[in-house]
């Protein structure tokens, strides 16, 4: 094709020098004009090979290129929102977790408060036990400071009455004597 081409151009040139063009204003003649479509018909073929060969590759190439760019954006635009999706249901979760913690919390001092109630009641129950221990034990000592009192008067009364009665009375009766000295006396004289 490029040969016929420049075989056209020479062919012009060709007659241009010869002298046929002498004779006529421009040029304009059926030659030329059959030239003229001979070579836009080439040019044509050649747009149309190079169009084929040249640019539908072009055209594919950034085909292809556009499609991956749409296909990056699509995979992009998923990601962004699996990341949207991941961040909402991250923010639940530390919002299950704040709300289990402070459930954590409010358990531990509900435990707190009635261990502390039972360390209490304890507290008070051995309290309330030494007390009473304390009242038997005082008890106990009135009682035996009592007796002991009574075998303190008692021997007191008897040497007493030993001196005055000096032999006249029996053992049996001085305890008797000494007794009812005591019932006279009452237990509170001596009690306190």
């Amino acid at each position: 094709m490029v040969n016929f081409i420049s075989s056209m151009t020479g062919t012009l040139a060709a007659a241009v020098t010869d002298g046929m063009m002498e004779n006529r204003i421009f040029g304009l003649d059926g030659q030329l004009l059959i030239d003229t479509v001979i070579l836009a018909l080439a040019v044509f073929a050649l747009f149309a090979l190079l169009s084929y060969l040249l640019f539908n590759p072009a055209r594919e190439l950034l085909a292809k290129r556009q499609a991956k760019i749409k296909a990056e954006m699509d995979f992009s635009a998923k990601e962004k929102e699996d990341a949207m999706q991941f961040k909402a249901e991250y923010e639940a979760k530390l919002k299950n977790a704040s709300s289990e913690v402070e459930e954590i919390l409010s358990e531990g001092r509900k435990k707190a408060q009635k261990r502390e109630n039972e360390i209490i009641a304890e507290a008070d129950e051995e309290a309330r036990r030494i007390r009473e221990r304390a009242s038997r034990e005082i008890e106990l000592e009135k009682s035996k400071l009592k007796d002991e009192v009574k075998q303190e008067m008692i021997s007191i009364a008897s040497v007493m009455a030993g001196k005055i009665i000096a032999g006249n009375i029996d053992e049996a009766k001085q305890a008797a004597l000494v007794d009812e000295a005591l019932n006279e006396m009452g237990d509170d004289t001596w009690q306190n």
